[in-house]
């Protein structure tokens, strides 16, 4: 054997060894690996399920949590709406209260105002029919005093037509008695009758009051503030027209 062969049997021997050694290590490597896992698996499995269950118990806190929150802010909308209810119904009521008391106030004022109007009303009503009372009492007077000088009239016409004869005041007679028949100068006509004091042309158809002389024709009775009887001048206070039959 030469020295060349012996070298490479060496080299070959050296080589074997050491792939023995390395395979014997990774073997070791591979075990080792392997316990490891074997003992961090169990650990893993428990972290996770302390994790798991952790997580867990948070998320319902969460909910639980969330829920109240919920249920709280629910509570307290549903307060706000009542309250907010509450306060526009009393605001309504207010105003319809408020609305009846001056409608109602109002009224009262019509009814007030309409009682005043009623009062014042019956006030001239009395007024008025007081007032007609007494004007129809004058016009019963009137008439009484009127139907009386008519009849008198009628007697001192019957009994000579002469003059104007004295219906209410004493001494009348004489100066009523001078003009009994006139002739009337400008118309040439026998006036029949008491002839007008005032003119002395018309017959006279008017009585003044309160004298009662038959004094005045119509014309002049319109016009005259007194009888013109020279014994009475009495301011005439109303007249009364006559028609001689």
């Amino acid at each position: 054997m030469d020295l060349t062969q012996l070298q490479t049997q060496q080299s070959n021997v050296v080589s074997t060894g050491l792939r023995l050694a390395f395979g014997e290590q990774q073997e070791q490597l591979q075990s080792q690996q392997q316990q490891q896992q074997r003992t961090l698996y169990p650990q893993s499995s428990v972290l996770f399920s302390l994790l798991s269950d952790d997580l867990s118990t948070q998320i319902r806190q969460q909910r639980e949590e969330m829920e109240q929150f919920i249920q709280a802010q629910g509570e307290q909308l549903r307060r706000t709406i009542a309250e907010k209810r509450q306060r526009h119904y009393r605001a309504l009521l207010w105003a319809a209260e408020e609305t009846a008391s001056r409608r109602l106030r109002e009224k009262e004022a019509e009814v007030e105002k309409a009682a005043r109007r009623n009062t014042e009303l019956e006030a001239r009503a009395a007024q008025l029919s007081a007032e007609a009372c007494a004007w129809h009492a004058r016009a019963r007077a009137e008439e009484a005093t009127a139907a009386s000088l008519q009849e008198q009239l009628k007697q001192a016409i019957i009994s000579g037509g002469g003059g104007g004869e004295e219906l209410g005041c004493a001494g009348g007679a004489e100066a009523e008695d001078a003009e009994s028949a006139h002739i009337d100068p400008d118309r040439v006509e026998f006036v029949r009758g008491p002839s007008c004091k005032a003119c002395r042309r018309r017959v006279a158809s008017v009585v003044v009051l309160p004298c009662r002389h038959l004094s005045l024709c119509r014309d002049c009775g319109a016009v005259a503030q007194a009888c013109p009887s020279l014994l009475c001048l009495t301011f005439k206070e109303s007249s009364i027209e006559v028609f001689l039959c």
